[in-house]
C-alpha cells in the first residue's frame, strides 16, 4: 500500500539501483533478492520485488507474529529460532552460508547510502522552509535513517545536535559511556562484539518493534570500534510510559497523527524541545500498525 509508504521504500530503490546489485541481477536472472527485514523493510522489499518479477527470501526476528496476509508464493520468510537481534544476525548468516540462490542487499550495511539522496532532499526541504533546526531526534535499530538521512542535516546544519531515544527497559547504548570520548566508545564496541548474546535477557521487550533487546547493529559496532565515533551527539533513555503517552495524546488530537511507536517514542522528548521554543526535526517512522509477539513479555507502560 503506497499511501503507508516509508522510508525503507527510497533505501531499497536506490539499493537496487547500485552497480552491484544490477549485476547481480542481470547475471542472476532466476535468483530471489533476499535481506532481513522488520515489517517496514518487508513491505517496501516486497513492493520493489515485485516491479523486478523477483521472488523474496528474507529473514524476520523471532518472536514477532507473521500473519497469513504477509505469506505467498512469491516469498520465503525464515524465522529465526534465537531471541531478538542475536537470533535475527545468526539466521542471516546461516542463510547467507547456505543459499547459493540469492541476491543479498544488506540493508543493514547499506542502508545508510541508499538513504543519503532522501537525507539531501530534506535537507533542502528544510533551508527551504528557512527553518534553523536546533535538535533532530531518531531511533535506533538498523541506523540507517540517522545515518543516512540524519547525517546529511548534520553535514548542513553542524550546530544541531543529533539525539538517539531509546526505551529506558532496552537500553543499546550503556548511559555509562561517555559517546564524545573515542577510546570509550571503542572499548564499549568492542565489548559489545564480543558478547553479542542474549543468554542473560530477561524476556522484557517495550514492544516498540524493530527496536533491538541489548546490542546495536553489528554493522554499526564494528564501525565504532574501528572509529571511536559515534553518529549522534547524545543518547536518551525514556520510559515506555512516555512513548504511550505521546502516542495516545496524538492520536486523539488526530487520526492521522496515530504513527509507530517508534515515531512517538523520538517525539516524546522533541515535544519538549519545542515547548521550548527550540527548532526540532523527528523522524516519522510510518502509520501505526498492531504488532503482535510471542516468546517474551511485552511491556508497553511503565510497571
Amino acid at each position: 500500500d503506497l499511501a503507508l509508504a516509508n522510508p525503507k521504500f527510497w533505501l531499497y530503490e536506490n539499493l537496487i539501483q547500485t552497480p552491484r546489485v544490477q549485476e547481480a541481477l542481470r547475471d542472476n536472472p532466476e535468483h530471489k533478492l533476499f535481506d532481513g527485514v522488520g515489517f517496514s523493510a518487508l513491505e517496501a522489499l516486497r513492493y520493489h520485488a515485485r516491479k523486478l518479477n523477483r521472488k523474496l527470501v528474507v529473514v524476520m526476528s523471532s518472536g514477532v507474529v507473521i500473519k497469513d496476509n504477509l505469506r505467498g508464493p512469491d516469498i520465503e520468510i525464515i524465522q529465526a529460532e534465537r531471541p531478538a537481534e542475536e537470533g535475527y544476525v545468526a539466521e542471516q548468516a546461516r542463510v547467507l552460508s547456505q543459499r547459493q540462490d540469492i541476491i543479498p542487499l544488506h540493508q543493514a550495511l547499506y542502508g545508510a547510502r541508499g538513504l543519503a539522496p532522501v537525507g539531501n532532499k530534506v535537507v533542502q526541504m528544510i533551508q527551504e522552509s528557512g527553518i534553523v533546526p536546533d535538535a533532530t531526534f531518531w531511533t535506533l535499530a538498523s541506523g540507517s535513517n540517522v545515518l543516512g538521512i540524519g547525517g546529511k542535516i548534520k553535514e548542513a546544519f553542524p550546530a544541531a545536535e543529533t539525539v538517539i531515544v531509546e526505551p529506558e527497559m532496552n537500553k543499546t547504548i550503556d548511559p555509562a559511556v561517555d559517546i564524545s570520548n573515542p577510546d570509550a566508545v571503542k572499548n564499549f564496541a568492542r565489548e559489545k562484539l564480543r558478547h553479542y548474546s542474549l543468554d542473560d535477557w530477561d524476556g522484557r521487550y517495550s514492544g516498540i518493534f524493530p527496536l533491538h533487546v541489548s546490542g546495536a547493529n553489528r554493522y554499526l559496532l564494528v564501525k565504532w570500534a574501528a572509529t571511536g565515533k559515534m553518529e549522534f551527539d547524545r543518547v536518551l533513555h525514556l520510559p515506555v510510559r512516555e512513548m504511550t503517552k505521546t502516542r495516545k495524546k496524538l492520536s486523539s488530537i488526530d487520526p492521522e497523527f496515530d504513527w509507530t511507536k517508534t515515531t512517538a517514542l523520538a517525539l516524546a522528548p522533541a515535544i519538549e524541545q519545542a515547548q521550548q521554543g527550540k527548532n526540532v526535526v523527528v523522524m516519522s517512522y510510518g502509520k501505526y500498525r498492531e504488532q503482535e509477539f510471542f516468546g517474551g513479555t511485552v511491556v508497553d507502560r511503565e510497571e
